[in-house]
């Protein structure tokens, strides 16, 4: 385990891109190690989310469902983090990824992520920022949409 190249790739995740290395490091140093074989799932979408995995070797099969079936979305490679959203917000994974391979992963915890959080909040600050511009972003992009939609012709109209 090298706890300050887990802590650099956890830095190149953008929620953690503006934490310091320090409480990075401290977050891969408590988070715990777990294995996974081929086909395994690491998550799976519509479960209730209690970690987020960083994917340390190994790859990945992400997956959503679409219909009844689930649909290859793309591929998850070492230095991936999966889960975090819904990690910290405590709400169901959104996909599933499955263990391409032998997977190792280095396992966060919700309660391990608040820890840190509450400790440093410093930490915790920069993250929710992170976020939040996620969020505006997200709603800009819906406000747009919408703006199209106004626009457009009806249906009825052709």
């Amino acid at each position: 385990m090298n706890v300050r190249a887990d802590a650099e790739t956890l830095r190149q995740i953008p929620i953690f891109g503006e934490c310091e290395l320090l409480h990075l490091q401290l977050l891969a140093f408590a988070s715990e190690r777990q294995q996974f074989v081929s086909g395994e799932p690491i998550i799976s979408q519509g479960k209730k989310a209690k970690s987020a995995f960083l994917l340390l070797s190994g790859h990945a099969d992400i997956q959503q469902l679409s219909g009844l079936q689930s649909q290859s979305i793309a591929r998850a490679e070492p230095g991936a983090l999966l889960g975090e959203v819904a990690m910290i917000g405590k709400s169901s994974y959104a996909i599933t990824a499955l263990a391409l391979g032998s997977v190792s992963t280095a396992r966060i915890d919700h309660g391990l992520f608040l820890r840190v959080a509450n400790e440093y909040p410093e930490f915790g600050h920069s993250v929710f920022r992170v976020l939040a511009r996620k969020l505006e972003n997200s709603m800009r992009d819906f406000d747009n949409v919408r703006e199209q939609f106004i626009r457009a012709k009806s249906f009825l109209d052709f």
